[in-house]
């Protein structure tokens, strides 16, 4: 936390926020899960963004899909709407942020970039039974939706 937010929350406080996201599902041939790995991160994770204002959840999972994998996706399928106490992130100086997450699949995937195959990205398949170490939303979304998505 920077000096200055440090100071401002002496007259602030905390301050607790909703925000809505949108989470992607996007499954192989396999039933393997898509997971990617952000950028100074050491952990993986499913897409998944925040709904920008004057967008819909739909238009957001598409987005994020975009943003952070490369690939399109034809249609965007509501899965389940997540919220609740284990959707929350708690920051350093005292802020959380409670999550409502609309998780929808990606239906008729292609690819809006063509990366050599030796490229190195973040971006694997990976089984649904033997998941590498994940963020904290991202564990608590596919316990709730593993049922769902077999």
């Amino acid at each position: 936390m920077s000096v200055y937010h440090r100071d401002i929350r002496q007259y602030i406080g905390k301050r607790t926020t909703v925000s809505v996201k949108a989470a992607v599902i996007v499954l192989n041939d396999n039933k393997e899960i898509l997971l990617l790995k952000r950028q100074g991160k050491d952990v993986w994770g499913v897409p998944i963004g925040s709904m920008k204002p004057g967008e819909s959840m739909e238009d957001a999972a598409s987005r994020e899909l975009w943003e952070e994998s490369g690939l399109i996706a034809d249609d965007m399928r509501l899965i389940d709407l997540l919220s609740g106490p284990q959707f929350v992130k708690r920051h350093a100086g005292g802020d959380e942020v409670y999550y409502v997450i609309g998780v929808y699949s990606a239906i008729g995937l292609r690819s809006a970039i063509d990366l050599p195959v030796a490229s190195e990205i973040s971006l694997k398949y990976c089984d649904m039974e033997n998941m590498p170490i994940m963020d904290t939303i991202s564990v608590h979304l596919m316990d709730t939706i593993k049922k769902q998505i077999r």
